[in-house]
């Protein structure tokens, strides 16, 4: 495994810059993930960590050694497409080898090393099959087989499971993170998707306009989101954001609304977007906010009930309650809210306060 050391990395294509400045440091067998929406850079830093992207400016190292120039085939990487990238006119069994036959490994070693690997990944009976004859999932397995093989000091991985559908997304989420704990491999993965970040990483780097929002763990990121960008890139159904500002008594105020805020959390007169997950409501208790609203819409998901309402002000608002709450389309309820649940951020510059 190795660490990776990204100094002020840059990109440019002509006038324009797609990665700017970038610093990241991944440490031994970490598993980070790039998260981020199309264009904002993810994938052209997974690139030059490949070598795949010539680098216009900043510094790359694998451990102690500069890779800033180094050609790809020397860099001990292994990446996963998501396009699968495997060869059709040869076998699994031929599509997993073909690494350790450039490298002119003895032919007996290579077979155990196919056969040890298709056994973890459970397609030894798909060895004779051509990448035709398999599904989006088993194709994928086969492309994760063809980079384990090779047994490289980094895994890069850039949006793998995409082509696939949910059931598969989900089962082969599980599979890459158990390749992670079993090979203890340095992992830095590229996603638009929050579940897959959430599930997956050891830290997350969020991405936009190739710039890292913020880096931290997924529950750091989740539970204090450095600016609106985060707070609204990460959840489902996503925050609630809504405009205001802080009333002369320390509430928060949008018209007819008001929710308490924690004592001196921010100075009156000052313009705020006020941040509510969805999920942090509750029945109304002491020491909870208020907040009156009328019910909307009422979108039962089995374990859970999607509610939309509109709240004084004619502030909209998504809110998730537990199954058991009996609420019909019309309601007129009244909800808690801890206040130390609610996220701040500048209006102006969208930071967090």
């Amino acid at each position: 495994m190795a660490a990776i050391t990204c100094e002020k990395l840059t990109k440019r294509y002509g006038s324009v810059t797609a990665v700017d400045r970038l610093d990241l440091a991944i440490g031994h067998g970490e598993f980070m993930v790039l998260l981020g929406p199309s264009g904002c850079g993810k994938t052209t830093t997974l690139n030059m960590i490949a070598g795949l992207e010539e680098i216009t400016d900043g510094t790359l190292r694998f451990d102690a050694t500069d890779v800033t120039w180094q050609p790809p085939h020397k860099r001990e990487v292994a990446m996963v497409f998501q396009s699968y990238a495997l060869y059709p006119n040869k076998t699994v069994r031929e599509n997993i080898a073909f690494p350790l036959q450039l490298r002119r490994t003895p032919r007996a070693e290579v077979e155990r090393a196919v056969a040890d690997v298709s056994e973890q990944l459970e397609i030894a009976h798909l060895l004779d099959r051509h990448p035709s004859q398999l599904s989006g999932g088993q194709r994928q397995r086969v492309a994760l087989g063809r980079a384990i093989v090779r047994k490289p000091s980094v895994f890069l991985m850039d949006e793998p499971l995409s082509n696939l559908d949910a059931a598969l997304r989900l089962s082969m989420r599980s599979l890459i993170k158990h390749l992670h704990q079993r090979l203890q491999a340095t992992f830095v993965y590229v996603t638009h998707d929050q579940a897959e970040a959430m599930t997956l990483a050891d830290r997350i780097a969020v991405m936009r306009g190739g710039l890292i929002q913020q880096l931290d763990t997924p529950d750091g990121i989740y539970s204090r989101p450095a600016n609106t960008f985060v707070a609204s890139f990460l959840g489902s159904p996503p925050i609630n954001l809504v405009e205001g500002e802080i009333a002369a008594d320390g509430r928060f105020a949008r018209g007819a609304l008001r929710l308490d805020l924690p004592p001196g959390a921010v100075a009156p007169g000052r313009a705020v977007t006020l941040g509510l997950r969805p999920e942090d409501v509750a029945a109304p208790a002491p020491g909870l906010a208020s907040l009156e609203a009328r019910v909307t819409l009422v979108s039962p998901l089995g374990s859970e009930t999607l509610l939309e309402v509109v709240a004084p002000g004619d502030v909209a608002l998504t809110l998730r309650v537990p199954k058991e709450w009996r609420v019909r389309h019309g309601d007129s309820m009244t909800f808690g809210i801890d206040p130390a649940r609610l996220h701040l951020f500048d209006r102006q510059t969208e930071a967090r306060l």
